[in-house]
């Protein structure tokens, strides 16, 4: 729920997903309310409550505050290549949702992914050939597929929810006890739509 103020007040993972989802259609229509930045500055410059916590990829054409009219103050992000977990990123989403304000996980993929073309194409260069190896496992489609770039990017973030389940016991006892959701999302670049999914 937005108030008179454009502040965002949620009291659940249920809200959360709705103004996410709300705030992508807003985005959509042309109809964003959080653009005045230097307001919100002033209105986050003591503390803020952000409701959600976005793991996305670091693609410039990918701005979760912004595809979800979030502005600032209002959602946490981690940005990597790939939207890949690893000890850091879940030590921050354990902070978000344990000792801050955040209800809602959400890890977003994207078309047109570069990590997921790397890891199609098996790029081996430095660090990135680890990166690469971590969203190989999420290639379960035929390489001769016209899908298979989707397909692989909707597989790998289905992956790394099921890897931070697995690797965070304080995560996997607030998504046990529902005080906090963890979703998919997948974002086409091409139209500026997000798409959710489990």
């Amino acid at each position: 729920m937005i108030n008179e103020n454009h502040e965002v007040i949620v009291h659940n993972s249920r809200e959360s997903f709705n103004e996410l989802k709300n705030g992508n259609a807003r985005f959509l229509a042309g109809k964003s309310i959080n653009t005045n930045y230097l307001e919100q500055i002033e209105q986050t410059k003591r503390g803020h409550e952000a409701h959600a916590v976005i793991l996305s990829c670091m693609d410039a054409r990918v701005p979760p505050e912004i595809i979800f009219d979030q502005g600032i103050g209002n959602v946490f992000v981690i940005r990597n290549a790939g939207n890949l977990e690893d000890e850091n990123v879940i030590g921050s989403i354990e902070y978000t949702v344990r000792y801050s304000s955040a209800k809602l996980i959400v890890v977003m993929g994207h078309s047109h992914c570069g990590a997921v073309t790397g890891a199609l194409n098996d790029i081996q260069h430095g660090h990135l050939s680890q990166l690469v190896e971590q969203i190989k496992p999420a290639i379960k489609t035929d390489k001769s597929s016209p899908h298979i770039l989707t397909d692989t990017a909707k597989f790998s973030v289905l992956q790394t929810i099921s890897d931070i389940k697995e690797r965070s016991e304080s995560i996997s006892e607030l998504l046990k006890e529902e005080k906090i959701s963890i979703i998919g999302a997948y974002y086409e670049v091409e139209t500026g739509e997000v798409f959710f999914f489990e």
